[in-house]
Order: structure tokens, then C-alpha cells, then sequence
């Protein structure tokens, strides 16, 4: 039966800030998502008439509650299709990198390459909305605003591929528990993202670097003083800007030079934390027969 294997790399968001309640539950935001090249890989495979998932970690569900699988199910619905999907585990799970999401993309832009079901861009991202609010970024990736639950996009010019530190605290954040807990702020600039927009569409990178801002942080950083100190040693040991991204607790650097971003992870790994090379990417998934 045939397969394809397929990279599905991580975000990070480089502004976010939470807006208002909707009445379906959610949060209306507006965020700033960007691909980094940490990826995770799927290899999905031809199938009978259901869908199956595997993962490498066992942290990962092999049910109906695993995006991948939602994913699958959106895209091939009505089809008869199957569809058995393997998922090799390089992005962290409930670290605010958009892993489950990114997974959930890979398979919608995969499983159309397979089976030749001629779905555009914009149908995935349309299907992908529907799975995940970051699913619909995740398709394409790349640089992109997103507002109202973070699926309706306005797309920029990547970054150049910038080097990244990506620090992994030993702890998991829900995201149900960040929103939960965020108390709305009432009274705010409500042209800060515009400010961020204008920096990125110029390439002014120094300015963008001064925008670099997440509502998440401040309840964060309360909650588990140690990511605010790793966000501090980014800082510390070269980064031209760090941030918390999505509701955490992953907090990246950004570097101008790999060498300093090199000695920056090798400074954590000395302290015994999990850090991570990457790179600003361009695009969200590559497929590869």
C-alpha cells in the first residue's frame, strides 16, 4: 500500500493577547504565529475503511481524541477512505509549540497529496479550523496574524531563518487551565498589533524584538517562577527577545548568530534543562512521496 512521509514543523507566537469571551466558550485573540523548524514526521499509509494512529511517545493518545485522527476524519469524510497514520514525536506535548496542531495539518495536507482528493489551500485551512484554531495556520505556516480564535489569518513575509533556543521546563500547562484562569484586562492599547504587523512587513527586526509581548506570562510566571527566570537567562546569555509562546510553559530566544545560540543552549543543557536548536520556517508541512 502506498505511503508518504510528512513534516509538520511547530509554531511559536510571537504576540498574543486575549481579547474576550465568546459565547461558544472560546476566546477571541490576536496573535502573531510563526513556523519554526522543529517538526514532527508522519508516516501515513493507505487503509482498509478506518483510521488508525501510532505514536513513538506514549504520551501521545491513540484515539478519537488525538487531532490527528480528528483531522483525518474531517478530510476523509464521506470518502470510505482509510487512512493509518504513524507520528515520530520531535515537538513536546503540551508546551504551547502547537504539536498536536501541527500534527493535525500534516495529515490534512498528506492525506489529500495520497489520495489525490484536490483540496485547495484554503479548503484545508477551512477544514483545519474546524479541528484546532491553530490547525488552519499550521497547513500553510509560514508568518501569519490570526484573530478571533486565531483561524482567521492576514499572512506576512516569514522572518529570515533566524536561530531560536527553545527551553522546555519540566511541566505541562493546560491550555483549558490558562484561559480559565486569565483575568481580562479592560483597559489596553489596542494598536500594539499593529505596531507588531508594521515592524514585521518592514523587516525592521530590532523594533519587532521591542513588540515581542504574550498575555499568558504574567499568570505563568506567578504560578512557576521558573520559566520567568529561563526567560531571563535567554536574555542573560544573548537572545535579541524572548517570549513565552502560546499558554506555555516552552519559552524561546532569539538569536542573530547560530554560534551564540549554540552557546546559549549549551548553557542550559549544563543547568539540566531541555533545550532545543531551531531555526524560523517558511512553511508548516512538507510532503515527500
Amino acid at each position: 500500500m502506498e505511503s508518504i512521509r510528512v513534516d509538520c514543523n511547530a509554531k511559536v507566537n510571537l504576540f498574543l493577547r486575549i481579547l474576550d469571551r465568546r459565547e461558544d466558550g472560546y476566546h477571541n485573540i490576536e496573535t502573531l504565529f510563526h513556523s519554526i523548524s522543529l517538526h514532527d514526521t508522519l508516516t501515513l499509509t493507505q487503509g482498509g475503511s478506518g483510521i488508525s494512529v501510532s505514536c513513538d511517545d506514549a504520551g501521545v493518545p491513540s484515539d478519537h481524541t488525538n487531532t490527528a485522527v480528528r483531522a483525518a476524519r474531517s478530510v476523509l469524510e464521506g470518502t470510505g477512505l482509510g487512512l493509518d497514520i504513524r507520528i515520530e514525536k520531535r515537538i513536546p506535548i503540551g508546551a504551547g509549540l502547537g504539536g498536536g496542531s501541527a500534527d493535525a495539518a500534516g495529515v490534512l495536507v498528506g492525506a489529500n497529496r495520497l489520495f489525490g482528493l484536490g483540496y485547495s489551500t484554503s479548503d484545508l485551512e477551512r477544514i483545519g479550523g474546524g479541528v484546532g484554531a491553530d490547525v488552519a495556520f499550521l497547513v500553510e505556516g509560514g508568518c501569519a496574524v490570526g484573530r478571533d480564535r486565531g483561524e482567521r489569518l492576514e499572512r506576512f513575509p516569514p522572518l529570515p531563518g533566524l536561530p531560536l533556543v527553545v527551553v522546555v521546563p519540566p511541566l505541562s500547562i493546560g491550555s483549558g487551565w490558562a484561559y480559565g484562569s486569565y483575568k481580562m484586562v479592560l483597559t489596553r492599547d489596542r494598536g500594539r498589533l499593529t505596531m507588531v504587523a508594521g515592524a514585521l512587513a518592514g523587516g525592521d527586526l530590532a523594533s519587532l524584538l521591542t513588540l515581542l509581548e504574550n498575555d499568558f506570562e504574567s499568570l505563568v510566571f506567578e504560578k512557576h517562577p521558573l520559566v520567568r527566570g529561563i526567560k531571563e537567562n535567554l536574555i542573560e546569555w544573548g537572545a535579541g527577545g524572548a517570549l513565552m509562546t502560546g499558554s506555555g510553559p516552552v519559552v524561546f530566544g532569539i538569536f542573530s548568530k547560530v554560534g551564540d545560540a549554540e552557546a546559549c543552549k549549551g548553557r542550559f543543557l549544563n543547568k539540566g534543562h531541555n533545550a532545543i536548536l531551531s531555526r524560523m520556517a517558511s512553511k508548516g508541512v512538507t510532503v515527500y512521496r
